[in-house]
């Protein structure tokens, strides 16, 4: 039988949020919106309000005039920008296209025609690529951004840019290199990571290539790594395949990014292909969950978002799909009844099927249905690593050894069906 995911909510909305309406017309951008579910999220007041998403790109040609940031540019949500490719300020003309188009995705605004999927989100610039040339001080000048982004409050960092070859006498990443700690760039993401900041990057565009796999910084541990896939779901044959070279599920998720909708320079609103496109959608769904759920941490936020996706049970490995699509409303409502557990000091929490308390270094568990019908109970880190499973029903988990945190409890019954619930050992 295939397995059917339960994730049992406990969520109090009030009625005047559960009836709002979102009465944005997303023209061109509806369907790559519609596929995550963003437009439910927008609709229960969440647009990336007040969370600041760092773009390291090649450069933002037309942003201080072109009509879809004009709205950005009225509501003053640019909060810095820097040129670490050149050392100063960056130019909009001449510099790079790629960045424009990648914030387009997020920022973009113009009603009736195109609405990026987190447009109220504050924005911080940087141009860490020259885009002539393939060199690793491209990847020192990402690491220095991240200091940079860290001194500005960034929350986000979205970065559609991917290493594994460059010029002649730089010297060029294998695959074995791909395992999360040896690039310059993956080391500078888990940086990021270790000071707070949520990382947003590419798969990569390899799936059609001798080369094939994810590309650094996707194979970073601590960061959300997007593959594409069309308006259908279906994975885009450029997408790169995972797993990384340490065998991390690769990419976490998919977002559209095969005739993703952006816009140009000139204003020319076209469909573009790459994970570069897919990127930004999920950064602007993590920035409008940030907004919703300001006390979740990011480790919490990746996680439900990768609960949310329709391979969570399943997911694929080396295929290029990870956990799959994911869905905003999902997510949000995971982390929603996260925010109502933890809020009881007790930490007993109750659903359908169980009831649980976490005391002291134990957690008790206490079954609702025939306990014959169980068959495996497992404990996951916030990498989705096994930390503790069993064969059968288990009335005590000992959690003593494991770092205090978050974790994800799976109960799976005989018929299938897998009950997920969000713990933090504290």
């Amino acid at each position: 039988m295939v397995q059917r995911l339960f994730i049992l909510f406990m969520v109090s909305l009030p009625l005047s949020l559960l009836a709002q309406q979102n009465a944005v017309d997303y023209g061109m951008t509806k369907a790559q919106i519609e596929l995550l579910n963003l437009d439910c999220l927008h609709a229960r007041g969440y647009t990336g309000k007040g969370v600041t998403i760092a773009h390291f790109d090649d450069g933002y040609d037309g942003f201080d005039q072109m009509k879809a940031f004009n709205y950005a540019r009225q509501q003053n949500l640019l909060r810095g920008q820097y040129d670490f490719a050149d050392n100063g300020t960056i130019e909009y003309a001449k510099e790079g296209t790629h960045g424009t188009n990648t914030l387009s995705i997020v920022n973009g605004y113009i009603p009736g025609e195109y609405v990026g999927v987190a447009y109220d989100a504050e924005i911080l610039l940087a141009r860490t690529e020259y885009t002539p040339s393939e060199t690793h001080k491209e990847e020192h000048n990402w690491r220095r951004a991240v200091s940079w982004a860290d001194s500005l409050g960034a929350d986000i960092i979205t970065s559609s840019l991917q290493y594994n070859n460059f010029d002649p006498g730089e010297g060029n990443y294998t695959y074995k290199d791909m395992d999360g700690d040896r690039s310059i760039i993956a080391r500078a993401a888990d940086e990021a990571a270790r000071r707070g900041i949520l990382v947003v990057t590419i798969q990569g565009n390899f799936g059609t290539s001798a080369w094939r796999y994810v590309t650094t910084p996707g194979d970073a541990d601590s960061v959300l790594t997007v593959g594409a896939v069309g308006t259908n779901g279906n994975k885009a044959g450029f997408s790169s395949f995972g797993p990384s070279a340490d065998g991390q599920i690769k990419p976490d998720v998919m977002a559209v990014g095969f005739r993703t909708i952006v816009v140009d320079p000139d204003g020319k609103i076209r469909p573009g292909n790459g994970t570069s496109f897919a990127a930004p959608c999920m950064a602007g769904l993590v920035a409008c969950l940030k907004q919703a759920h300001p006390q979740r941490s990011n480790m919490e936020i990746i996680n439900a978002v990768r609960q949310s996706a329709d391979r969570y049970l399943q997911p694929d490995t080396t295929q290029g799909y990870g956990y799959g699509v994911p869905d905003a409303c999902v997510a949000d409502d995971i982390l929603s009844r996260m925010d109502e557990q933890f809020a009881k000091s007790k930490g007993t929490f109750e659903n359908d099927q169980f009831s649980y308390r976490l005391k002291g270094k134990k957690l008790r568990l206490s079954s609702k249905v025939d306990k014959s019908n169980i068959q495996n109970i497992t404990l996951f880190n916030t990498v989705m690593q096994p930390v503790r499973s069993y064969g059968k029903f288990k009335k005590k988990i000992k959690l003593k050894k494991l770092p205090k945190g978050h974790y994800t409890l799976h109960v799976q019954l005989k018929d299938g069906t897998t009950v997920v619930e969000n713990l933090l050992y504290r």
